[in-house]
């Protein structure tokens, strides 16, 4: 029930209510539990964990759609479930996004456009979405890979991307907030730890990023 941000106005709500009782619920029942693994959750590179994963050493992560390669190339079998929750399965699951900039710089413009034109073009956008894993960028390709069923693994994915809950990237304070939550959000789970102290800090600092936009 909480995000990055609040529904109604946008700001950073990392420390709202529902946050607080979600990262109290991971401590005691996962994290106290021992159901993390033996690498406090703070200090878990997410590179190994994945090598763990397709090693067979890890039962289940959050994972992305290139894990399904990683794991196949392994002779992994794996299936897909929603995260669980406090009171079930999450409703939503959380989406990635990246930026594809091309500066208007003088004289370059049409260039720009022409590079973009060809980088969405069906053909490109499918041949670089099935090298990866990946998915589509336009509706166009999106359809073309709903109706192929060399990528039927990914349609899943398809399928849950209109109810994906998106961090902030669009906020120019996104970059700094999100490397502090990297960094500080495991401590919230420690054992003896606060995770209201914690995730009061990082929402005080977010706050100020935001308002120094």
């Amino acid at each position: 029930g909480g995000g990055y941000t609040d529904a109604v106005d946008g700001s950073y709500a990392v420390d709202a209510d529902a946050n607080i009782t979600t990262f109290e619920w991971l401590q005691k029942e996962l994290v106290g539990k021992g159901l993390t693994g033996s690498v406090p959750p703070g200090e878990l590179d997410r590179a190994d964990a994945f090598k763990a994963f397709t090693s067979g050493k890890v039962g289940m992560l959050n994972g992305h759609p290139t894990m399904m390669q990683e794991a196949e190339k392994a002779g992994i079998e794996l299936g897909m479930v929603p995260l669980p929750g406090i009171t079930g399965k999450s409703k939503a699951t959380m989406g990635v996004a990246d930026w594809i900039m091309a500066f208007k710089q003088p004289g370059h413009r049409e260039q720009a456009g022409k590079f973009l034109d060809f980088t969405f073009e069906d053909k490109n956008v499918m041949d670089f979405v099935g090298q990866y894993d990946l998915l589509p960028v336009t509706y166009s390709a999106s359809e073309t890979m709903v109706a192929d069923d060399e990528h039927k693994e990914l349609r899943q994915f398809l399928e849950a991307l209109p109810t994906a809950e998106l961090y902030p990237f669009g906020k120019t304070s996104w970059a700094g907030v999100s490397d502090d939550i990297k960094k500080n959000i495991g401590k919230a789970v420690q054992p003896g730890a606060v995770p209201s102290e914690i995730l009061a800090r990082i929402g005080r600092d977010a706050t100020t990023a935001e308002n120094a936009e």
